[in-house]
């Protein structure tokens, strides 16, 4: 049901800094050791800033190659001196956001860096013409400024005037930035990086895009002005109705369900056990009941395919990153092995997904790398539900599907008996969260204070996840994704 689902981002809390903020901080604590320093901030825990993202990672190299000690380092990265920094990965649990000394600046068509060197186009243009038209125009734009230039896959598409607009935006932008870091260096945060929706529209680049359907006022204007400063052809802008959007949301809450499942079906009967832990994720490749119609090893080259082409996808969209290990099913022959990586390494390719990616062991182990940038999709939602609210139960409420609100969706099918005078008696039995999430739902209140309509709760003995619902004596089954509802 609806279109396929490639990505799915869970805005961090507000409460915490996002991937782009720009902050100025006051440098905490130095450990040359561990190559790193400590930050401290306006919001939340200190920040993670490695020796190599910052200024002085040349003095670091020069300190150890003359057995120097953190002489120079600490000289130039002094604890209780102001530093102007920019997150890269967010705040995780206990874990600071990982921060950067080289500022970038983002615009749809060009990403400036005040610290850098040089000129870069993106990987993505391939006309040769193109790439050298745009890397003469920066080296061209770059005479007079510091600094390093990228040129965005949307700036082949550009005109001249466009990209030296952009440009010279951009370094109004550093030059302002730059101002306002000297002249107050009090810890805060100096310049707000772009919310979800806009940061995911700068980061795909994709001419294939076609639509962007929104189902809120905020969003929608915030990308229409998007759309509108970026030049040439973009796609359309469409705003859902209300019962459009329903739909949408009940189409992408049954989606995320499984995506909160550790367990993933493949077509041929085989399965993935998906489970993530501190240090690691680790994917478990079972044939299931799929036995094939050859040879058993062709069985397990199948499902092993399979898999390698289903796990990129599930990567994506669960927002899983560091070091992610695979355990497919053993198999014999060298080839068949090689032929299970490159198919791993071209559904990553095809993904956009950037993986370092190890030969395949003798235990028929892969291992991938891939940055990671803030917390998965599981680990996001686990964030947000502090009051320990089933998971799945969660999500739907983060959707408008709470059972609350598709009681009230099935009352609506009674409102001539309710209209007669007809009574419903609605009994309602749930754990602790459960029931505290339902009371604290402002669609609970509507449900329970319509005329005719008498709602009871009742804490389940058992403390188990599942939350039943009886109307009338009668069971109700609704859509909550929960085996014990019914």
């Amino acid at each position: 049901a609806g279109p396929n689902l490639l990505e799915l981002l869970v805005e961090s809390d507000p409460a915490s800094y996002q991937v782009g903020d720009i902050l100025m901080g006051k440098v905490e604590r130095v450990l040359p050791g561990l190559r790193c320093a400590f930050v401290a901030l306006a919001l939340g825990r200190a920040g993670f800033l490695p020796i190599d993202e910052t200024r002085y990672s040349e003095l670091f190299v020069l300190d150890a190659a003359r057995g120097a000690g953190d002489r120079n380092v600490g000289r130039a990265l002094q604890v209780g001196s102001p530093i102007l920094v920019q997150v890269v990965r967010t705040q995780e649990g206990n874990k600071g956001p990982k921060l950067t000394q080289r500022v970038a600046l983002t615009s749809p068509l060009i990403v400036y860096v005040p610290s850098g060197q040089g000129v870069s186009v993106s990987q993505k243009i391939k006309d040769s013409a193109t790439r050298e038209r745009l890397r003469v125009m920066g080296l061209a734009l770059l005479k007079g400024h510091a600094g390093a230039l990228i040129f965005r896959t949307l700036a082949g598409r550009a005109t001249d005037a466009e990209l030296t607009q952009g440009v010279h935006g951009l370094f109004d932008q550093g030059a302002s930035l730059a101002a306002g870091s000297k002249r107050t260096q009090t810890i805060r945060c100096v310049e707000a990086g772009l919310r979800a929706p806009l940061r995911w529209l700068t980061a795909w680049q994709n001419p294939n895009l076609t639509a962007v359907t929104v189902d809120n006022e905020a969003d929608f204007n915030d990308i229409q002005d998007y759309l509108k400063s970026v030049q040439g052809e973009m796609p359309t802008l469409v705003r859902v109705q209300a019962d459009a959007a329903r739909v949408h949301q009940q189409d992408l809450q049954a989606k995320v369900e499984r995506l909160l499942d550790r367990r993933v079906a493949l077509p041929s009967g085989g399965y993935l056990v998906i489970d993530e832990t501190e240090a690691l994720v680790a994917i478990d490749v079972n044939t299931g009941f799929f036995v094939g119609s050859g040879t058993v090893e062709h069985s397990y080259v199948q499902t092993n395919l399979e898999a390698a082409l289903a796990i990129p996808g599930e990567l994506r969209l669960r927002q899983l990153a560091g070091i992610v290990v695979i355990d497919f099913i053993d198999l014999v022959q060298r080839e068949d092995q090689q032929l299970v990586r490159e198919q791993l390494v071209q559904a990553l390719a095809n993904h956009g997904l950037r993986c370092a990616v190890s030969e395949m062991s003798q235990l028929g182990l892969i291992a991938l790398s891939r940055t990671k940038l803030g917390p998965s999709l599981k680990r996001s939602i686990d964030l947000k539900n502090t009051g320990g609210e089933d998971p799945k139960a969660w999500a739907q409420r983060l959707f408008g599907m709470s059972p609350a609100s598709q009681l009230q969706d099935w009352l609506v099918g009674f409102q001539q008996e309710l209209d007669s005078g007809h009574a419903f008696m609605i009994e309602v039995s749930a754990n602790a969260a459960t029931l505290r999430a339902l009371l604290d739902d402002p669609m609970f209140l509507q449900v329970s204070g319509q005329p005719g309509v008498c709602v009871t709760v009742q804490l389940q003995a058992d403390q188990g996840t599942g939350l039943r619902i009886k109307v009338n004596g009668q069971r109700v089954a609704l859509s909550v994704g929960d085996s014990d509802v019914a």
